[in-house]
């Protein structure tokens, strides 16, 4: 009897642990980290005589950190902001293809309803709204040696899908999984224009976030 009654009391006190992570009033912060790299090899064309030269190696790295910080407004269910800071650099040894290097600021909003097995490991998922603001420099170092400028701002809303896990009471861990994404951005300096987007993407970059709970 007594051993069955201790092993009730535990498991309560697990249930109610694992609970306060994710129940109204708890709050997360913490920061996001995104890494993606794309490589690319193809062969220079040549207008002139119309003949491909020699192979081409492209390669892009980009990277992103957010601070975020999020609130539950109900059990399971929290609101939250993020602030970013990303930046991505592309070189080749394309004559066709100019170094390009971008830096860019940007802010998110965003709803998430989170799905957990036994309150600890689960999915999340939500609708979001995104402003960022980049600079772009392009250097065609080959052809021409000039350097042109430009500026992006980017207007955002979609869907994110998180894969998240909380290993213990005051610790939560997420990855991207992917989204769906609309996005109108609007190109000021070298270029100018406006350009409307659609996008499904899934599990196509490495994209971490860790959070710290507390509140509840």
């Amino acid at each position: 009897m007594y051993k069955k009654l201790l092993l009730a009391f535990v498991s309560i006190i697990a249930i109610q642990t694992a609970k306060a992570q994710t129940e109204k009033g708890s709050q997360m912060l913490g920061a996001s980290f995104g890494l993606t790299t794309t490589s690319s090899d193809s062969k220079d064309f040549n207008a002139n005589d119309n003949t491909y030269g020699s192979n081409a190696h492209g390669k892009q790295t980009s990277y992103i950190i957010a601070p975020n910080y999020s609130y539950f407004i109900a059990d399971k269910l929290d609101i939250g902001l993020s602030i970013g800071y990303g930046h991505s650099k592309l070189e080749s040894t394309s004559i066709n293809i100019p170094s390009q290097k971008s830096s860019s600021f940007g802010s998110t909003i965003y709803l998430r309803k989170y799905f957990l097995y036994d309150n600890k490991v689960g999915i999340r998922t939500g609708p979001y709204l995104a402003y960022t603001n980049s600079k772009q420099t392009i250097l065609y170092d080959n052809s021409t040696p000039d350097t042109y400028h430009t500026n992006n701002d980017s207007y955002a809303g979609g869907i994110d899908l998180d894969f998240v896990y909380f290993p213990i009471k005051k610790l939560g861990l997420s990855a991207g999984m992917g989204n769906i994404t609309y996005s109108h951005q609007i190109t000021n300096g070298y270029t100018k224009g406006t350009s409307n987007t659609f996008s499904l993407n899934f599990a196509n970059s490495l994209n971490l976030s860790v959070n710290y709970v507390f509140g509840r």
